[in-house]
């Protein structure tokens, strides 16, 4: 085994750096000779003024369920009952109202339209196409409403009931009786 002799490291001189406001920009002289320029910051003028009172929101918070939204339940009402009884005559195929009705509503208005059409078919006999004759809506609340309606079929009436409530924007029936 061979022994390495220690010898000390090299002392280098503590290399000093000159912070300066001046800038060197080598770059623009032809020589590469680095000269320092003086060097501004600019800035723009700009006018910042006092700060809006904070206690005041700048945003007004909107009820997703707010009375504007429950205006239209009429005329819904009006277009749902419709598909309802297009549904119940099999004029209109059931599936339509999935998105419109709660689990329970949906198997009633297929179990109507089951039998409506073993009626039909006992009988032999097409009734004629009915339609929502008029529509009376009770508001509730704003998320809430009640709606009754009379279908009329030739010279021949019938009444149906439905609950609207609103879920996540949009009207869902939650409740229906044919008279």
């Amino acid at each position: 085994m061979t022994t390495v002799p220690l010898r000390p490291a090299p002392i280098r001189p503590a290399v000093v750096h000159r912070l300066s406001t001046r800038r060197t920009q080598s770059w623009q002289d032809p020589d590469h000779e680095t000269r320092e320029r003086a060097y501004t910051q600019g800035s723009l003028a700009l006018s910042f003024p006092p700060a809006a009172d904070e206690s005041q929101p700048s945003l007004t918070l909107v009820d997703p369920r707010s009375p504007a939204r429950a205006v239209d339940a009429s005329a819904w009402a009006a277009r749902f009952l419709q598909a309802v009884v297009e549904v119940v005559s099999s004029d209109r195929p059931l599936s339509q109202l999935l998105r419109w009705t709660d689990e329970r509503v949906y198997e009633e208005i297929g179990c109507r339209k089951r039998r409506v059409a073993l009626r039909r078919q006992a009988t032999g006999v097409k009734p004629g196409r009915q339609q929502v004759a008029s529509v009376h809506v009770a508001q509730l609340n704003p998320a809430t409403a009640e709606v009754a309606a009379r279908v009329a079929c030739g010279s021949r009436s019938r009444a149906v009931a439905a609950r609207l409530e609103l879920v996540r924007d949009r009207w869902l029936c939650t409740a229906i009786t044919f008279g």
